[in-house]
Protein backbone atom coordinates (compact mmCIF):
# COMPACT_ATOMS: atom_id res chain seq x y z
CA UNK A 1 0.00 0.00 0.00
CA UNK A 2 1.23 3.47 -0.81
CA UNK A 3 2.03 5.97 1.87
CA UNK A 4 -0.44 8.80 2.43
CA UNK A 5 2.26 11.32 1.73
CA UNK A 6 3.77 9.72 -1.36
CA UNK A 7 2.24 12.45 -3.52
CA UNK A 8 0.37 10.15 -5.90
CA UNK A 9 -3.00 10.10 -4.16
CA UNK A 10 -3.27 6.37 -4.85
CA UNK A 11 -3.73 5.66 -1.16
CA UNK A 12 -7.38 6.74 -1.46
CA UNK A 13 -8.43 3.95 -3.81
CA UNK A 14 -6.19 1.45 -2.07
CA UNK A 15 -7.63 2.36 1.32
CA UNK A 16 -11.20 2.06 0.05
CA UNK A 17 -10.37 -1.41 -1.29
CA UNK A 18 -8.76 -2.41 2.02
CA UNK A 19 -11.89 -1.43 3.96
CA UNK A 20 -13.94 -4.04 2.10
CA UNK A 21 -12.14 -6.75 4.08
CA UNK A 22 -12.57 -5.09 7.50
CA UNK A 23 -15.24 -6.06 10.00
CA UNK A 24 -18.01 -3.65 10.98
CA UNK A 25 -16.39 -3.39 14.41
CA UNK A 26 -13.05 -2.46 12.85
CA UNK A 27 -14.64 0.22 10.69
CA UNK A 28 -16.40 1.73 13.70
CA UNK A 29 -13.14 1.63 15.66
CA UNK A 30 -11.29 3.51 12.91
CA UNK A 31 -14.03 6.16 12.82
CA UNK A 32 -13.88 6.62 16.58
CA UNK A 33 -10.08 6.63 16.67
CA UNK A 34 -9.81 9.22 13.89
CA UNK A 35 -12.39 11.47 15.55
CA UNK A 36 -10.49 11.30 18.83
CA UNK A 37 -7.22 12.13 17.08
CA UNK A 38 -8.77 15.19 15.43
CA UNK A 39 -10.31 16.35 18.71
CA UNK A 40 -7.07 15.82 20.62
CA UNK A 41 -5.02 17.89 18.20
CA UNK A 42 -7.10 20.13 15.92
CA UNK A 43 -3.96 21.57 14.31
CA UNK A 44 -2.46 18.21 13.31
CA UNK A 45 -1.33 18.16 9.68
CA UNK A 46 -2.82 14.66 9.32
CA UNK A 47 -6.39 15.69 10.16
CA UNK A 48 -7.42 15.81 6.52
CA UNK A 49 -6.29 12.18 6.18
CA UNK A 50 -8.23 11.26 9.30
CA UNK A 51 -11.31 12.98 7.87
CA UNK A 52 -10.92 11.01 4.65
CA UNK A 53 -10.65 7.78 6.64
CA UNK A 54 -13.83 8.62 8.54
CA UNK A 55 -15.64 9.33 5.29
CA UNK A 56 -14.46 6.11 3.61
CA UNK A 57 -15.39 3.99 6.63
CA UNK A 58 -18.87 5.51 6.72
CA UNK A 59 -19.25 4.90 2.99
CA UNK A 60 -18.27 1.25 3.42
CA UNK A 61 -20.72 0.80 6.29
CA UNK A 62 -23.48 2.40 4.21
CA UNK A 63 -22.72 0.21 1.20
CA UNK A 64 -23.04 -2.90 3.37
CA UNK A 65 -26.45 -1.77 4.61
CA UNK A 66 -27.68 -1.36 1.03
CA UNK A 67 -26.96 -4.99 0.17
Amino acid sequence: MNSYQDGTGKWHSQYVQLLKSKSVESLKYVIDDCRKAIEANPENKNNSKYSDEIHYCHAELKSRQAK
